[in-house]
């Protein structure tokens, strides 16, 4: 009798496993990573610009974004006076992992480097970072939806192209 109980709820399990996949909407996870890779090119280029309605646009109005507190960190966002980034910075991001969850979620791990001339003393200052990224895609396309930003190296180390 337990073995048919165990028989039946296996089943019942498996049928609804197999219905939810029947009635769940196809999902690209290609076209979404491409939009993400896409999103995250403008992001460098808006950078490069200073162009801050261009980030804003990349950015969920919900964000939340915890940037590395180190004092370099610190001292550039001072520079900033209140961007995101000085005048004339440059970011390059390299993604080590970027995963789609579903229609609406996915996720990203990498690194990234952010070059800029100090106004004050006319160095050229370069920043590193590891992050990990949420996106969200409400509709309207993915946006930045949370970021955690660290100064330190992320497992792999720092990518070649930036060790400069």
């Amino acid at each position: 009798m337990s073995l048919r109980i165990i028989l039946l709820g296996a089943l019942l399990i498996l049928s609804a496993s197999c219905a939810d996949k029947e009635t769940a909407p196809s999902f690209d996870a290609k076209a979404a990573i491409d939009e993400i890779d896409l999103l995250r090119s403008q992001f460098e280029q808006a950078v490069a610009s200073g162009d801050l309605a261009a980030l804003g646009a990349l950015v969920s109005p919900e964000a939340v974004i915890i940037q590395p507190g180190a004092a370099d960190w610190k001292a550039m966002q001072q520079l900033a006076a209140g961007a995101p980034f000085p005048q004339q910075a440059e970011i390059k991001i390299t993604p080590f992992e970027t995963k789609i969850v579903n229609a609406e979620w996915a996720f990203e791990r990498g690194s990234s480097v952010v070059t800029y001339v100090n106004p004050e003393t006319g160095d050229e200052m370069m920043l590193r970072d590891s992050y990990l990224l949420v996106f969200r895609n409400d509709g309207q396309g993915w946006k930045v939806y949370r970021e955690v930003a660290s100064a330190s190296a992320p497992p792999e180390g720092w990518p070649a192209r930036e060790q400069q």
